[in-house]
């Protein structure tokens, strides 16, 4: 298939474009920094606008947004992360439309704080949005897709929860506790939805080739864990002690509405994936954390 990734250079538009090469697809890479991207070297051609796409592709896979957590959230910054997903994906969407011969399929990014805090609810694709203000972003974000689908574009949109691997969530956190400065986050009772790189990419690539699949589906391992046992996993594969513990309010004075990123308790399945038979590599968080720090 010849492919059209947006967000390439990021950490899983890596991971994915170097799977598709391997497996023998065409890949073209729609990114702002395509000089950082892999698949420049590996051969795969790129882009740095829509309009230099000269050829029909057979699918698209989106995953454009801005880091949700490396600034304050202003009213500035707050545009700025929703054009970088929402407008950006309503001109991907509207480019789609356009096409004489559009994609077969439209693979859109999308996170699991679409359901917003859940306490100790089990969250599945057929449960509600939240409501706060990055569950709306998120439901926002979702709802650009919706001309491509009109159009019979199959659309899957890719509730994404906590990605470990070589980078993503444990980029910033890898050091600290190299240096027994990790800890526990607040009580650390609330709930983490995660999941291996390797199993997110092997997760899009089913759903990309499943003519079946559609809307919205949860990437997720399917035992989420408690912030506390991950702490003590990650301190036991890394061999360090964990015992660090900053207080939530302390958190929320640093981070503001931030925090609720990091505090926020979500317990998302994979309740699709399942019904889809996908098997894990990874089901389980020690076996993730041990095979990214032998890495």
């Amino acid at each position: 298939m010849r492919i059209l990734v947006t967000g390439g250079s990021g950490f899983l538009g890596q991971a994915l474009t170097r799977a598709l090469l391997l497996r023998g697809d065409e890949v073209i890479v729609l990114s702002r920094q395509p000089q950082k991207h892999t698949a420049r070297k590996a051969g795969s051609s790129w882009a740095s606008a829509l309009d230099q796409i000269e050829h029909p592709v057979d699918a698209v896979i989106n995953l454009t947004g801005e880091n949700l957590f490396s600034h304050p959230w202003t009213a500035r910054r707050r545009e700025r992360l929703r054009d970088s997903r929402i407008a950006f994906t309503w001109k991907l969407v509207s480019w789609i439309c356009s096409q004489v011969e559009p994609p077969r399929v439209l693979l859109s990014g999308s996170a699991i704080g679409f359901y917003g805090i859940g306490g100790e609810q089990a969250l599945t694709e057929d449960s509600p949005a939240g409501t706060d203000w990055a569950s709306t972003l998120v439901g926002d974000w979702e709802k650009a897709t919706a001309p491509a689908a009109s159009i019979g574009v199959r659309t899957v949109l890719l509730r994404t929860g906590l990605v470990l691997g070589d980078g993503g969530l444990l980029k910033p956190l890898l050091p600290l506790f190299r240096l027994r400065l990790g800890g526990s986050l607040g009580n650390g009772q609330f709930w983490y939805s995660w999941i291996h790189v390797e199993d997110w990419v092997n997760a899009a690539l089913l759903l990309l080739d499943s003519a079946a699949a559609s809307g919205p589906c949860n990437l997720t391992a399917p035992n989420p864990v408690r912030y506390r046992e991950f702490a003590d996993a990650l301190g036991a594969a890394l061999q360090r002690p964990v015992w660090l513990t900053p207080p939530a309010w302390a958190l929320r004075l640093l981070l503001g509405e931030r925090a609720n990123l990091m505090l926020g308790s979500t317990k998302a399945l994979p309740k699709r994936l399942e019904e889809m038979g996908f098997e894990w590599r990874y089901a389980t968080l020690a076996e993730a954390l041990d095979a990214i720090v032998k890495e």
